[in-house]
């Protein structure tokens, strides 16, 4: 298959933001996705890529695409900088702890994301309550402000090295648990919460209701909050809260994202922005093409169809795009007199 040219560039080079970046987890497909999600054309956007200069780092997620251009040290700690987004903020090490639907076959343990298992905000609570109550003499403590996104404080000097989440789905879970700490064997905890899980009133209702067990929890992105963390940019909109997290540890609060372009290239605003766009992540973690297609076409109408509008306020824009070859960056400027000559490529041989 063609892909269009691009350059690789290490994480600590990617360059100073422009006015506007356009951050969108989950566009760019991997090559053995399901033909109606590497079907789908995006016409306007398509055109915009065959204009712009488009290059490629190495941040293989929204996540650490964020964290390098924040400045966060690598592996970067999720867990705290979510919790600040979530709008919450303790003291100490913190893992994301989140629940998933472990499927065991003789060929492994396959994790399944809080996207397939609908949790409700009392089944969070009380399954949170019950790991918390079952752990706390080992210094452990769960908690749930969201349904589907929990988190568990640790002891310091007890975070240990751990996957994410995004990168296990779909993986043998087993070759990815985490390794013991000095006072805290971690895969025996595992085996411990999925216990506890199995035998909650939670997951016996929910096997009567013929819906899938929060059977496990995933622990990953771990550490403390940064001490500093300084934004690149002066506006930011998002609602995912890892970026939101950056945003209010940077002194820099984050707005909802708006309905569409036109709210953020209309007026006098701020001379730099961030929007992170995440609205297609449930759905590919559903698997759900039909939504996901839905909401890429949304993209393009409220989004996509207004760079000129965002080049007009911003003089540049970029397109920021993460795949599993690494984030494509497509820098978008004024229309240059050969615009267009090149022919616009199918969104999917960017991926």
């Amino acid at each position: 298959m063609h892909h269009p040219h691009t350059d690789i560039k290490s994480p600590n080079k990617l360059g100073t933001p422009v006015p506007l970046d356009l951050l969108i987890p989950d566009l760019l497909l991997p090559a053995d996705a399901p033909p109606p999600f590497r079907e789908l054309r995006l016409p306007v956007l398509e055109k915009w890529l065959a204009s712009a200069e488009v290059t490629r780092v190495e941040a293989r997620s929204a996540r650490d695409f964020l964290a390098n251009a924040f400045g966060l040290p690598q592996p970067a700690p999720v867990a705290p900088v979510s919790l600040a987004g979530e709008g919450s903020t303790f003291e100490g090490p913190w893992l994301r702890a989140d629940p998933v639907h472990v499927r065991v076959s003789p060929n492994g343990a396959t994790l399944h994301s809080a996207a397939v298992l609908d949790i409700g905000r009392e089944e969070a609570e009380a399954l949170t309550a019950a790991l918390s109550a079952q752990f706390a003499g080992d210094g452990l403590e769960f908690h749930a402000p969201s349904s589907d996104r929990w988190y568990v404080r640790v002891p310091r000097g007890e975070v240990p090295r751990t996957t994410p989440l995004d990168a296990a789905l779909g993986r043998n879970a087993f070759a990815l648990m985490p390794p013991a700490t000095p006072a805290i064997n971690w895969p025996a905890v595992l085996t411990e919460v999925q216990m506890v899980l199995a035998a909650h009133e939670v997951n016996a209702r929910r096997e009567r209701e013929q819906r899938p067990a929060v059977n496990s929890v995933w622990l990953w992105g771990g550490g403390e909050a940064p001490v500093s963390v300084t934004s690149p940019y002066a506006a930011i909109y998002a609602d995912e809260p890892f970026a939101c997290g950056l945003g209010i540890l940077a002194g820099t609060p984050p707005s909802k994202v708006p309905a569409g372009m036109n709210e953020v290239a209309g007026g006098a605003g701020a001379p730099s922005a961030l929007v992170v766009i995440d609205t297609l992540t449930r759905a590919t973690r559903r698997g759900d093409a039909e939504r996901w297609s839905e909401e890429a076409n949304r993209l393009e109408s409220a989004w996509f169809a207004g760079f000129s509008a965002a080049l007009g306020r911003f003089g540049r824009v970029r397109a920021i795009l993460p795949g599993a070859r690494g984030t494509l960056v497509a820098t978008l400027r004024k229309p240059p007199p050969w615009h267009w000559i090149r022919k616009p490529a199918a969104l999917s041989t960017y991926a």
